[in-house]
């Protein structure tokens, strides 16, 4: 890892402000998951006025480094000047790391607009994640859309295209274990490995208010068990990319799955939050909350002069982080449950030891 990546994975444990940034740029989407806890917002989207490019400049120029970047929805790729937004990131923000969700409909868009992007941010590394949560009806029943596993299919053959012209990026599977596919995940896995040359296949947990109640109805026996069995395939799968980060990251989500099972297991917090300090969510209209599960919004960008300092320096902001460190909050949110465990130092020895447990 060169000089200047050391340099800035050192300055975000230094930088007081948020080093990961989630941002929904639209609650528009063209899928109708069993599972979403998003699905309210998509289902107002046409009476919300999500924040304009101008306004999301503005909000970039106050913030300081990020080092790692989600941008979510909705379906990220419905918005025009998606590649816009993440140049703007790219430019203001030093940002090392963008990640894209996509339900992957949108075949020729989404490799028009990702080719796009990947020229305009060389030194930006991407991780664009299909999500995946069947196989054939199965996926399209799960997604409420019909032809969506065709779709997907489509989508990666380009993607892989691209992956031949440049290095930058990483195509991985996202699958949401769920009520609906809980005996069927291991079967997706299998599937995957089979007929699919991605980085990375990730098994995300059914979270929030479900669009669907019983999405969230799952066994927890269950979902430990094929947590190893995703594990053992994690392990055995050399990287494509040399690239210490991406190992580090890759050993963190592997001690993240246990954390998640203790958390279902003890129904307690397992590690410190610090959502709403080194983690902060931003929704389309500009409203930011501490994480996408607990519903106490911090303050509003449009009404703070778009400065994510002055809704974190104020008393609602604070009072939020108060309430998470005083009443233990807890989840199985994966993204701040990883971040509590980077800004954790006690479990650096078992990151140390994911770490040699995986393929060079």
């Amino acid at each position: 890892m060169s000089y200047k990546k050391y340099y800035w994975l050192t300055k975000t444990f230094l930088n007081p402000l948020p080093s990961y940034v989630i941002f929904f740029i639209t609650s528009k989407c063209n899928s109708r998951c069993k599972f979403c806890f998003y699905w309210k917002n998509i289902e107002e989207n046409k009476k919300k006025e999500e924040l304009t490019l101008d306004e999301i400049k503005k909000i970039s120029k106050n913030l300081s480094h990020i080092q790692y970047l989600t941008i979510s929805g909705g379906e990220p790729f419905l918005r025009d000047d998606l590649p816009e937004i993440i140049k703007i990131f790219a430019s203001n923000n030093n940002v090392q790391f963008v990640s894209i969700p996509t339900n992957a409909l949108l075949s020729s868009r989404t490799e028009r607009m990702f080719e796009k992007i990947l020229k305009e941010n060389p030194n930006v590394f991407f991780r664009i994640a299909l999500s995946l949560d069947g196989i054939g009806e199965d996926h399209d029943e799960v997604r409420g859309v019909e032809g969506s596993f065709k779709k997907l299919l489509e989508t990666y053959a380009l993607l892989n295209d691209l992956r031949k012209k440049y290095t930058n990026f990483n195509i991985d599977v996202t699958t949401v274990f769920s009520k609906f596919n809980q005996y069927k995940v291991k079967d997706i896995f299998n599937y995957v490995e089979k007929n699919l040359d991605i980085d990375n296949h990730t098994m995300n947990l059914a979270r929030g208010d479900t669009r669907y109640k019983i999405a969230k109805d799952f066994s927890v026996k269950l979902f430990e068990d094929t947590v190893k069995f995703v594990e053992r395939k994690a392990k055995k799968k050399t990287s494509r990319k040399k690239d210490f980060r991406l190992k580090l990251l890759k050993a963190i989500k592997l001690l993240m799955r246990e954390v998640i099972i203790k958390t279902l297991k003890q129904n307690k917090m397992i590690l410190p939050c610090v959502a709403g300090k080194k983690v902060a969510i931003i929704n389309e209209t500009g409203e930011v909350y501490p994480c996408e599960l607990l519903n106490m919004k911090m303050g509003e960008l449009r009404e703070s002069n778009y400065d994510i300092k002055n809704i974190l320096a104020s008393k609602r902001g604070m009072d939020v982080v108060k309430f998470i460190k005083k009443s233990k909050c807890f989840c199985t949110f994966e993204c701040v449950i990883q971040n509590n465990i980077l800004y954790n130092p006690t479990v650096y020895p078992k990151i140390l030891k994911k770490v040699i447990s995986l393929k060079p």
